[in-house]
């Protein structure tokens, strides 16, 4: 495989030359030089220290401390107010005390309830907890996809993440010197239509969650509406650190990550569970997102251990966080061909695959900036205690 497209290009030149015998003689003379051979990064990715911006761990699972040691990591871990004031309260005091307890497994970003948003004293009290929460240890805050999606005020209307009365949340975060962990919004495609395949296949994520499934439902916030609140804040809010998970729910097009990334210094991503969308994109277009704006991408997966799991959970669980991490390896540090698909499930197309997509191979320089080096700068403290 040649290690650059370039050599192509020469190639091709050269076949229409009456210099082609002699690019093949050097070509055999350069047979097994590092000219020639396919680009992989993967042992050193193996080898340095690694941390997963994007995880979300339930339970004191020795399987995932066991699985950090050996592939080098350390977990962010993170709160996340899905499911309900009592769950909420639970993911913070389970978070805090992995921390505690394994501090060099694990750091933590707390989130806040939006329960009783629009009553008074709601502001007053979110800080107070989360100050608590910043003194337990919390390196963020995790803000989620229920703002723009599932809260309503007083009039029905839906809370969009620049409502004003998030600003003394935000303000108190940037003051505080802690991040904005924040997951607004869906891909493009929630807003599309779905379908099950004949063969009884989801087509997408959507074809099994309608509720997040916005296609044809007036009534609900268009795609637009929510992520320009999104650049409000970012306008708004210069001094707060900004990361926005799952590529900002802008994967269709890196270009228009970029486009915040140009305007808006304080804006970072990370690209957990959003891998398919970036092999979906032209290869050239989205290495060199990467390599310009190097400084701004941090790795996360959206993986984890969910409270109350079995052995045999455990076990199945382990072997789709390993799975995970080998399929962002091979297509971020190396130039492997890898099977493709318009379907993708547990990281795999299905029912089989149909094309390939060319990894990335990127310098080993950017992949310690994405792997460990941006987490580091854009959550200061998370690297408090992670030894080898």
């Amino acid at each position: 495989m040649f290690a650059n497209r370039a050599d192509v290009v020469i190639s091709l030149v050269c076949m229409r030359s009456r210099l082609f015998p002699f690019f093949l003689f050097c070509l055999a003379c350069l047979e097994g030089s590092s000219l020639l051979q396919a680009e992989n990064h993967v042992a050193y990715l193996n080898s340095i220290k690694k941390i997963d911006v994007h995880t979300h761990v339930r339970m004191d699972a020795a399987f995932v401390r066991e699985l950090l040691d050996q592939q080098n990591f350390k977990y962010l871990n993170v709160c996340v107010d899905s499911m309900g004031s009592e769950m909420t309260l639970s993911q913070r005091e389970n978070a805090r005390d992995l921390y505690q307890k394994y501090p060099r497994h694990y750091s933590w970003v707390t989130t806040f309830d939006s329960k009783g948003l629009f009553e008074p004293g709601w502001t007053n009290r979110t800080i107070e907890l989360l100050k608590q929460d910043f003194e337990n240890g919390a390196i963020g805050v995790k803000i989620w996809k229920n703002f723009g999606m599932e809260i309503l005020n007083p009039t029905g209307e839906y809370v969009q993440i620049d409502d004003p009365i998030l600003r003394p949340i935000f303000e108190f975060i940037a003051q505080e010197n802690k991040t904005l962990l924040a997951h607004i919004g869906e891909p493009i495609r929630a807003w599309m239509p779905t379908y099950t395949t004949e063969e009884g296949i989801p087509r997408n994520y959507w074809a099994n969650r309608p509720e997040y499934s916005f296609y044809d439902k007036p009534d609900k916030p268009s795609y637009s509406d929510i992520i320009s609140a999104v650049d409000h804040v970012l306008r708004d809010h210069p001094n707060l650190r900004y990361v926005a998970a799952h590529l900002a729910s802008l994967e269709f097009d890196v270009e228009e990550i970029a486009l915040r990334m140009e305007k808006h210094p304080n804006f970072a991503v990370e690209i957990g569970g959003r891998t398919r969308y970036l092999m979906w994109q032209a290869r050239g277009k989205v290495r060199a997102f990467f390599l310009k704006y190097q400084d701004r991408i941090l790795y996360g997966t959206d993986m984890g251990a969910p409270a109350n799991m079995s052995l045999h959970e455990s076990e199945s669980r382990k072997n789709r966080i390993i799975t995970r991490n080998a399929h962002c390896t091979q297509y971020l540090a190396t130039d492997d061909e890898i099977p493709w698909g318009d379907i993708i499930s547990g990281d795999r197309p299905i029912p089989e695959a149909s094309y390939s997509v060319t990894g990335l191979a990127l310098p080993e320089s950017v992949l310690k900036k994405i792997y460990y080096d941006n987490v580091v700068r854009w959550f200061p403290g998370v690297e408090t205690n992670f030894t080898d």
